[in-house]
């Protein structure tokens, strides 16, 4: 009796990762090895491909196209002496197709009141103590309130004495975002979330696609690990919602608000520059606020021992399974938390 395929399964070790098939020679189901992978993804990839219902989708798959000759030719061999139609267990493979769950994206940020949740104007009626440039302050201690150092709305831009060893630092605006930014960061987040998701699908079929946005050093680990990048940026949607900072709690937020807030800004690039004025635009019915579309803005959000950056700047692609920790609680994280006293 010819040898017939009923379905595809992965099976890992510590070691390997293979494609197994669940076989019928005429005495019972067996299973037989057919092909030997590097990465656990890519045996689930390749088993999902041969157990689809939809014969032949293998041959759009990036990662089939990739394998060894060899390994490629052991597969098709099999996927010919899978069940057809005329046989009733052939639906039986679809039981073996794995999926990934996908988490809902955030709501549309163009109905959220940005202007009252991250509002511009942050200073005293009566002024604070550390500026020097509030007009009601400085009519308070008599001074030249024409020496205006507000921001828009009203944003302090004051300057606090520091030690000989230190340059004197603004302690007032540094601390918030502003309607603009918080709405344009909402946006890109959202958008960058829907990216790794489709990525992370992408993974689960074997398509192999462009590198999108998230650091190149992290493009080889598997799709449930795009899925929790995807949910970071969905994490920080809501706190952006809330009106509530968007201060990371993990390395894998930093590296998402980082890269949300550069895509943002690439996204308005010309040939020109960067086009701040069509910025500006977008935004028009929300007000100005202090550092705005400027990655220095966020530079308070980046506090941590840990090493982010490094991550986001590697020239080495982390291989798979290896960078889950980017996804631990940072100790810094107790020092800012989530809630509206926290802002």
């Amino acid at each position: 009796m010819p040898r017939n395929v009923i379905a595809f399964v992965p099976q890992h070790t510590t070691t390997k990762s293979r494609v197994m098939a669940i076989v019928d020679k005429g005495n019972g189901h067996e299973l037989d090895a057919i092909a030997t992978l590097e990465w656990p993804h890519h045996a689930v990839a390749i088993c999902n491909l041969l157990n689809s219902p939809n014969r032949g989708q293998e041959s759009l798959s990036g990662l089939w196209h990739s394998l060894p000759a060899s390994v490629r030719a052991g597969l098709e061999q099999a996927a010919q002496q899978r069940v057809d139609a005329t046989d009733e267990r052939e639906f039986l493979a679809t039981w073996f197709v794995n999926e990934i769950d996908i988490p809902d994206l955030p709501r549309d940020g163009s109905g959220i009141n940005w202007a009252a949740l991250f509002p511009v104007a942050q200073c005293p009626a009566d002024g604070c103590d550390y500026c020097d440039g509030c007009p009601a302050h400085a009519e308070r201690r008599g001074g030249d309130a024409g020496s205006n150092q507000c921001g828009p709305g009203g944003s302090c831009r004051c300057l606090v004495d520091s030690s000989e060893d230190e340059e004197e630092t603004c302690v007032c605006p540094s601390w918030d975002v502003g309607p603009r930014w918080a709405a344009a960061l909402y946006q890109s987040l959202t958008e960058t979330a829907e990216v790794l998701l489709e990525q992370a699908d992408g993974l689960v079929w074997g398509v192999e696609g462009p590198a999108v946005g998230f650091p190149r050093s992290l493009i080889a680990q598997p799709p449930a690990f795009f899925v929790r990048l995807a949910e970071s940026c969905i994490d920080l949607c809501a706190l952006l919602a809330g009106g509530v900072r968007p201060v990371p709690h993990t390395i894998a937020e930093l590296l998402m608000l980082d890269e949300a807030a550069r895509s943002y800004l690439e996204n308005h690039v010309s040939s020109a520059g960067l086009d701040v004025d069509a910025m500006k635009q977008e935004f028009a019915h929300l007000p100005e606020g202090h550092g705005d579309f400027e990655l220095d803005a966020l530079w308070m959000f980046q506090f941590t021992n840990s090493d982010w950056e490094k991550i986001a700047e590697s020239e080495t692609i982390y291989q798979p399974y290896s960078m889950d920790r980017i996804f631990d609680t940072l100790p810094e994280a107790a020092q800012w938390p989530r809630n509206a006293d926290g802002r």
